[in-house]
């Protein structure tokens, strides 16, 4: 499920920070129920040692500009948000919270929420053409020489991104189900767009993300999973939010 979230200053413009993943990230734990909250910000999925927390959201979607000096980004008019999760009591909760609150706080700036829409994208088939909305995430630690550990992230169009992608959506499936994810067809990715780089800090920690458009090839369920939890890593950190290349329905939420 898909919630799509205008916000709109009640100045012409509004500035955040450059690094702004980590406010819409408080911002939307803020929005749910106490109860939804505390379980996907403390708890989440645990599947063999790891912990997923199965939403992802976008990068603010508008008109800005970014001040280096400041290192900040002035936006004029409205921003849209997408937040995205196969967990219907997650989405309820968020939508909820949003229309009872009535506004966000993103840093300094304070942002009514003036539309809500909520959309169902859905996978036919074994193959989907999708853009991201935010920088996919795929990486691997890796270890020195001298034990020293490190982090190698890969682009799109490289065998390990792919691989990696895949082992993901297989834990996210998992979970979801309680089941093993079907064997066929095989999975792959075609990239559409050549791969833009993105480098972000998050709570101080760099990271590393791709933005094109792909073509996801593989079993239909696996790639449902993607379309709703994410593609790749960090997801809940505002990495990895997808939409079909072509716009689906949507159903707006009156406020």
């Amino acid at each position: 499920m898909h919630l799509t979230i205008q916000l709109e200053s009640t100045s012409p413009s509004f500035e955040i920070p450059v690094q702004y993943n980590y406010l819409v990230q408080a911002a939307i734990y803020q929005a749910l129920s106490k109860d939804v909250s505390g379980f996907f910000h403390d708890v989440g999925f645990e599947h063999k040692g790891r912990r997923l927390k199965l939403f992802t959201f976008s990068r603010f979607i508008g008109k800005s500009i970014l001040i280096k000096e400041r290192e900040v980004l002035r936006f004029q008019g409205p921003v849209t948000l997408v937040v995205s999760s196969p967990i219907h009591q997650f989405c309820s909760s968020l939508a909820t919270g949003l229309l009872k609150l009535g506004n966000v706080t993103i840093g300094p700036a304070v942002l009514s929420v003036t539309k809500l829409q909520v959309s169902e994208p859905k996978v036919e088939g074994n193959g989907i053409d999708v853009r991201m909305l935010s920088p996919t995430v795929v990486y691997s630690t890796m270890t020195r020489y001298d034990g020293r550990k490190y982090t190698c992230y890969f682009a799109p169009g490289e065998p390990e991104f792919e691989e990696l992608v895949w082992r993901n959506l297989v834990r996210k499936y998992e979970i979801l189900t309680q089941s093993d994810p079907p064997e066929a067809p095989g999975f792959s990715i075609e990239v559409k767009s050549n791969p833009k780089l993105s480098i972000l800090k998050y709570k101080g920690t760099v990271i590393k993300g791709y933005m094109c458009f792909l073509r996801l090839l593989g079993p239909q369920p696996l790639l449902q999973v993607a379309l709703d939890a994410g593609l790749g890593s960090k997801n809940s950190q505002g990495f990895g939010c997808l939409v079909p290349d072509k716009p689906v329905p949507a159903r707006e939420v009156y406020l």
